[in-house]
């Protein structure tokens, strides 16, 4: 069952102390209706989430992908922070013009071949892609 978006529930006989109760039952009761289709919505498609004990979204309600062309992070301290790796998708050279016609000063890009033929990655400095090559394998030791 879906959230009942758009509901309006009717309130003109039931804003006074003079109105009459009979009137006001069926208002009520539509009332009543609506919130049991919130209930009924809960943690479902089109519903309503469930803050857990704590008061926070449980993980398996939050979705995997978020499929949006650009997501803008906006934290009210300035820092965004990342807690696991960043993922980025592997380009090619060839594929910067056309999956990045208007690249932005700071765009970060994984490519397979940008350093001479060898993965890097590369920043955008505003005019030119700039190669970060790879340096030696990470290790303890």
């Amino acid at each position: 069952m879906s959230f009942p978006s758009g509901t309006v529930i009717e309130n003109s006989n039931l804003d006074s102390g003079t109105d009459s109760p009979a009137n006001a039952r069926a208002d009520l009761l539509s009332l009543v209706n609506a919130f049991n289709q919130v209930i009924a919505s809960e943690n479902g498609n089109n519903g309503v989430c469930v803050l857990d004990n704590s008061g926070k979204l449980q993980v398996a309600q939050l979705p995997t992908t978020i499929n949006t062309s650009v997501l803008s992070l906006q934290p009210n301290n300035g820092v965004v922070q990342i807690v696991d790796c960043i993922r980025l998708p592997r380009k090619t050279v060839a594929d910067l013009a056309t999956d990045f016609p208007s690249p932005q000063a700071g765009d970060i890009v994984n490519l397979s071949n940008g350093d001479g033929g060898d993965p890097c990655l590369a920043v955008y400095d505003g005019t030119n892609w700039k190669v970060i090559a790879l340096g030696a394998t990470a290790s303890a030791t």
